[in-house]
C-alpha cells in the first residue's frame, strides 16, 4: 500500500452497487406463480399434512417467479471484532456478505448498523435502493458480489484502510414474475478500499476507488 494513492470518488469503485439499478417504477406488488392444490381428504389420508416448520423456513432464492425468501443472516465472525488489521479484514469480508444479504432481502437494516453517517456512497448506493426496492417491489436475481481482500492496515487510531477486490455476477430485475424489467452484465475485477472506524466495532466511514 506505500505506493497506491486512495482517491476519494462519489462512488463504488465507479460502478454503483447492482441494488442501484432497482428504481421505484412500477409498484404492483410482485406476486408468486406458485400455488398450493389442496387435495380432498382419501380413505387412505384421513386428514391432510401441513408443510414442516423446516420446510417453510427453508431459504429460497431469488427467481424469475418472485424474491428470495429465508435469507440466511450473515453473522459476524469473530475475527472481525478484533482493532486489528485482520479483524477489519475480516470485516470488509462481513461487508460484502451484508450487502449481498441487503440485495436479496431489500432490507438496508443490518447494513445500516455497521454504516456511519459519513459514508454518503454506502447510503447512495446500497441503503436508499433497497429502501426503494422494498416500497416498489421490485426485486433482483443474481448479481451476487464476491469480495477478495488484497490488504489491510491501520491507518490512525481506531482507524482502517482495507483494500478488496470484488466481481458481481450478471443480475436481472423484476417488479412482476417472469417479466424482466432491466438486466446488468457481470461485473469485472474491481478494486475499492473500505475507510473503517473501531467503537466497540467496525463500522465504515467511506468507499473509494483505488489508483495505482
Amino acid at each position: 500500500m506505500d505506493t497506491r494513492k486512495i482517491a476519494v470518488v462519489a462512488s463504488f469503485a465507479a460502478v454503483a452497487l447492482a441494488l442501484s439499478g432497482c428504481s421505484t417504477g412500477n409498484t404492483e406488488e410482485p406476486t408468486s406463480s406458485a400455488s398450493t392444490v389442496e387435495a380432498a381428504p382419501s380413505a387412505t389420508s384421513p386428514k391432510s399434512v401441513s408443510p414442516s416448520a423446516s420446510e417453510t423456513d427453508k431459504y429460497e432464492p431469488a427467481s424469475a417467479n418472485g424474491p428470495a425468501k429465508n435469507v440466511p443472516v450473515p453473522n459476524l465472525p469473530a475475527a472481525a471484532k478484533k482493532n486489528s488489521e485482520e479483524g477489519a479484514a475480516a470485516f470488509a469480508e462481513h461487508y460484502f456478505d451484508l450487502v449481498n444479504y441487503t440485495i436479496e432481502t431489500r432490507d438496508p437494516d443490518l447494513i445500516g448498523k455497521v454504516t456511519t453517517s459519513d459514508c454518503t456512497v454506502c447510503k447512495e448506493s446500497t441503503i436508499d435502493p433497497a429502501s426503494r426496492a422494498e416500497i416498489s417491489g421490485k426485486w433482483q436475481v443474481g448479481g451476487k458480489y464476491h469480495p477478495e481482500v488484497i490488504d489491510s492496515y491501520i491507518s490512525g487510531k481506531n482507524l482502517a484502510i482495507v483494500t478488496v477486490r470484488y466481481t458481481a455476477d450478471a443480475a436481472q430485475y423484476y417488479l412482476v414474475p417472469n417479466e424482466i424489467d432491466s438486466e446488468l452484465s457481470e461485473l469485472g475485477a474491481t478494486e475499492t478500499a473500505l475507510g473503517l472506524e473501531f467503537d466497540k466495532q467496525w463500522k465504515i466511514y467511506s468507499i473509494a476507488g483505488v489508483e495505482d
